[in-house]
């Protein structure tokens, strides 16, 4: 490879890196800054676009203050396929003391009317925050389930 492409991958590479710099700054900046952040980021999580909830969630993870205070928004997009495993990492980075108890009413409050697919998101959800006794509480509900994708659930998520 010829050197000016190295150069070239380089600069590249470095416009890179100072966007990330760029972006880590502008959040911080908005976190310490922003008069009304939880409503801001609570409108970015229902997003007009990927960029704008995507850029929630990055706010998110790098300052999970207001994941508590977020839980019902974040844990619908936990429920989406594009953005529930991002979702689940934002989730786990709350304060575990105020997210568990939570994400069990949340859950609590989903399941009577929730499909198997929404079944599975929110076992899942719950298998990455580790928490076991909400976790078998959910598959006990899938097992007694009528629908056979639903009792799947319970099979996959019954160890």
């Amino acid at each position: 490879m010829p050197a000016d492409d190295r150069t070239t991958d380089q600069d590249l590479w470095a416009a890179v890196v100072a966007a990330e710099q760029q972006a880590a700054a502008a959040r911080a900046a908005f976190h310490r800054n922003a008069g009304s952040r939880r409503q801001v980021l609570a409108a970015g999580l229902r997003g007009h676009s990927a960029w704008e909830r995507g850029a929630a969630l990055s706010c998110l993870e790098a300052q999970p203050d207001d994941v508590p205070e977020l839980l019902d928004q974040l844990v619908g997009l936990a429920l989406l396929p594009g953005w529930a495993g991002r979702a689940r990492r934002v989730i786990d980075r709350g304060r575990r003391e105020a997210v568990l108890p939570a994400v069990r009413h949340i859950v609590d409050t989903l399941l009577p009317t929730a499909e198997a697919d929404h079944y599975r998101r929110l076992a899942e959800l719950l298998d990455h925050l580790a928490d076991r006794p909400a976790l078998h509480a959910l598959v006990e509900r899938a097992a007694a389930s009528d629908d056979e994708e639903t009792r799947e659930v319970a099979v996959d998520f019954a160890s």
